[in-house]
């Protein structure tokens, strides 16, 4: 995992920089200079290996990462068992959100499914500009509401016991997922062995 300072003057911190502010603006929203200084200040660029645990259930929770690239997931683990429940692409925040706001470990561990390249926010200021803020805490809430606009679809779509139905929903709505994940991670989010979302596969290119 490397870490680079966002206020520094690298290229690859300028052009994370320049493309979250562009995303922001994108919403109609400017950020005060102060403020914008003070995001700066706190806020680190970082990079990650597929495969790296980003947030662990072993420890607590003090951060919010914003994806820029690539693609992550949590995942549950019950009964030597384990559950893709949600993937998350560039352009959504991500965290153990039961961890950081109640102070307890999370039942679920957040994993880099591709190398990714996100922004790492202390969640103390994420809350307080969710809360108070009306420059970037609008940004976050805007954010928030699309994403519990998908939690729903994600949580309505598991509640059908079909392979077909749910594979369905990823090709229609998340087809760069389905091209870059390895489809171990697939199976995981539809509930089936490999070896049988192998066979749904083989099946389904027949059929």
């Amino acid at each position: 995992m490397k870490t680079f300072a966002i206020n520094d003057s690298s290229v690859y911190s300028r052009k994370h920089v320049n493309e979250f502010k562009s995303e922001i603006a994108s919403y109609g929203i400017s950020i005060p200079e102060e403020e914008w200084n003070y995001f700066l200040n706190i806020t680190e660029v970082k990079t990650a290996k597929k495969k790296e645990v980003i947030f662990s259930h072993t420890e607590l929770c003090n951060h919010v990462i914003y994806l820029m690239s690539g693609i992550t997931a949590t995942i549950y683990s019950y009964e030597d068992k384990e559950v893709v429940t949600r993937f998350f692409q560039k352009g959504n925040f991500n965290t153990n959100i039961v961890s950081a706001e109640s102070r307890s470990l999370a039942s679920d561990i957040l994993v880099a499914i591709t190398d990714i390249e996100y922004l790492l926010l202390p969640f103390s200021f994420f809350l307080d500009s969710f809360l108070n803020s009306n420059t970037f805490g609008l940004f976050v809430r805007k954010k928030i509401m699309g994403m519990i606009i998908e939690n729903k679809k994600n949580t309505t779509i598991k509640t059908i016991n079909d392979t077909e139905t749910r594979c369905q929903f990823l090709d229609e709505n998340y087809p760069d997922i389905i091209r870059n994940t390895p489809s171990k991670y697939i199976a995981m989010y539809l509930g089936v062995t490999p070896e049988g979302y192998s066979r749904f596969l083989s099946s389904r290119r027949k059929s």
